[in-house]
């Protein structure tokens, strides 16, 4: 095998370009946008301000750094993540994350990110075809047809077809034409959101290295999250349900009006006057939920990333997990010395468990966002000092484990189950 091709230069397709391509392949990336360093607003919807900024644990750091990129450029691309603060009944709660050893999550500018891949994957040899659509994808014969900005048709074959082209994926679709029981299942989340922009996040007294969270105390209504990312903006993302008074359909200015005030009076009024002008402006965004039963075909395909797995945001892990993708893919070619015959089966047994297990937990997330026990945060205090005192008997604190560490999805489902059998009152995560 010699020639891998890539659909989706994303940040996923990215990432595993720069893995493969370290290894002597000829690894070629068809992309539908223009390039990063030409084209970047093509890479964030400018009307919606989706993808402006993407919180990356350490799960996402290390597969970043063991891909040969350096620490210091990364960091260039984010701001460190020191904690979490909850607005609720009127107040902050803050919680402090001090990093297990030296590294700490960072809010990043998506952007910035995106360039920092491309220019490495430059550097290891990766060939990007920008403003290339894939029309068609024919598994068995492992070609791509495409469409270029003039209107070009083109066909391309390679020896592996990997699919990293998001949650409408072309790859995965020739892969559900064509594996027998292939079971596949999209669903919209009930709520859907709007990404507010506020380009000046000095001026609201808010630390930059905290990640904010609203709704806890909205009954269900909704959840909310704000993020400085480096160029000094803060977004805030809105997530509500898609009908009501108080809606992503919502018009009346009254209405949302009172919605901001009411929780998010902390913020200058000038401030909620233009979240209130850029959320009755804004088009709505969906959540969608992506499962699929396999991640290849036979020896020829594979998807990767939100193709396999996108999930809702609450657990801020999509692309962590979908940057893990692209490690433990580089980790399997490592194990196997290349044999893709043994690489793929093993790919899809290893990350559909942890697929499955980090979207149950993302779903289960809202629940805690939007609406939280009144004793939350005193049961979660309570919970990291007994596990610290009696780490035998009481499951760890799971914040710790998702922010800091990269330990197994399914194993965090397993302390996420323990905690609700210790705390019958309500979720402590």
């Amino acid at each position: 095998m010699k020639k891998i091709i890539i659909v989706g230069g994303g940040l996923a397709g990215s990432l595993t370009a720069i893995y493969l391509a370290r290894r002597g392949y000829e690894v070629h990336v068809f992309e539908k946008r223009g390039d990063p360093f030409l084209a970047l607003s093509e890479y964030v919807d400018q009307v919606s301000s989706r993808a402006i900024g993407v919180s990356m644990t350490v799960r996402g750091i290390q597969a970043v750094l063991n891909a040969g990129i350096p620490k210091r450029e990364l960091d260039l691309c984010g701001i460190p993540i020191s904690g979490m603060s909850f607005y609720i009944a009127g107040k902050f709660r803050t919680r402090n994350l001090p990093p297990l050893d030296t590294l700490s999550p960072l809010s990043l500018s998506r952007a910035d990110f995106q360039k920092l891949l491309n220019k490495y994957a430059a550097i290891n040899n990766v060939q990007y075809h920008y403003g290339q659509r894939c029309l068609e994808v024919n598994l068995d014969e492992k070609t791509i047809i495409t469409k270029d900005n003039n209107g070009q048709i083109a066909e391309h074959k390679g020896d592996l077809l990997i699919g990293a082209d998001g949650a409408r994926s072309c790859v995965r679709q020739a892969m559900q034409n064509n594996c027998r029981r292939f079971e596949y299942q999209q669903s919209f989340f009930k709520h859907g959101y709007k990404t507010l922009v506020i380009s000046d996040a000095s001026q609201l007294n808010l630390r930059k290295d905290l990640l904010y969270f609203f709704g806890m105390d909205s009954g269900g209504l909704f959840a909310g999250r704000a993020a400085t990312i480096p160029d000094g903006s803060i977004s805030f993302a809105v997530c509500l349900p898609y009908q009501g008074e108080i809606s992503l359909q919502t018009k009346d200015t009254a209405t949302m009006r009172r919605f901001f005030d009411k929780y998010y009076p902390m913020l200058p009024e000038a401030t909620r006057k233009e979240l209130l002008s850029q959320f009755i402006e804004k088009p709505s965004n969906d959540l969608i939920n992506v499962k699929s039963s396999v991640f290849h075909y036979k020896q020829n395909a594979l998807i990767l990333g939100d193709s396999a797995h996108a999930t809702a945001p609450f657990l801020g892990q999509g692309m962590n997990m979908a940057l893990e993708d692209a490690y433990i893919l580089d980790s399997l070619f490592e194990k196997y010395d290349g044999h893709i015959e043994k690489i793929l089966p093993e790919f899809n047994v290893l990350r559909k468990i942890e697929a499955d297990a980090m979207q149950i937990m993302a779903i289960n997330n809202y629940e805690v966002l939007s609406r939280s026990n009144p004793i939350f945060f005193m049961r979660s205090k309570y919970l990291r000092y007994m596990s610290h005192k009696f780490p035998a008997n009481y499951p760890p604190d799971m914040a710790e484990k998702l922010y800091f560490t990269s330990m197994a999805y399914s194993e965090l489902r397993n302390i996420q189950q323990k905690q609700n059998v210790w705390y019958k009152l309500g979720r402590v995560n």
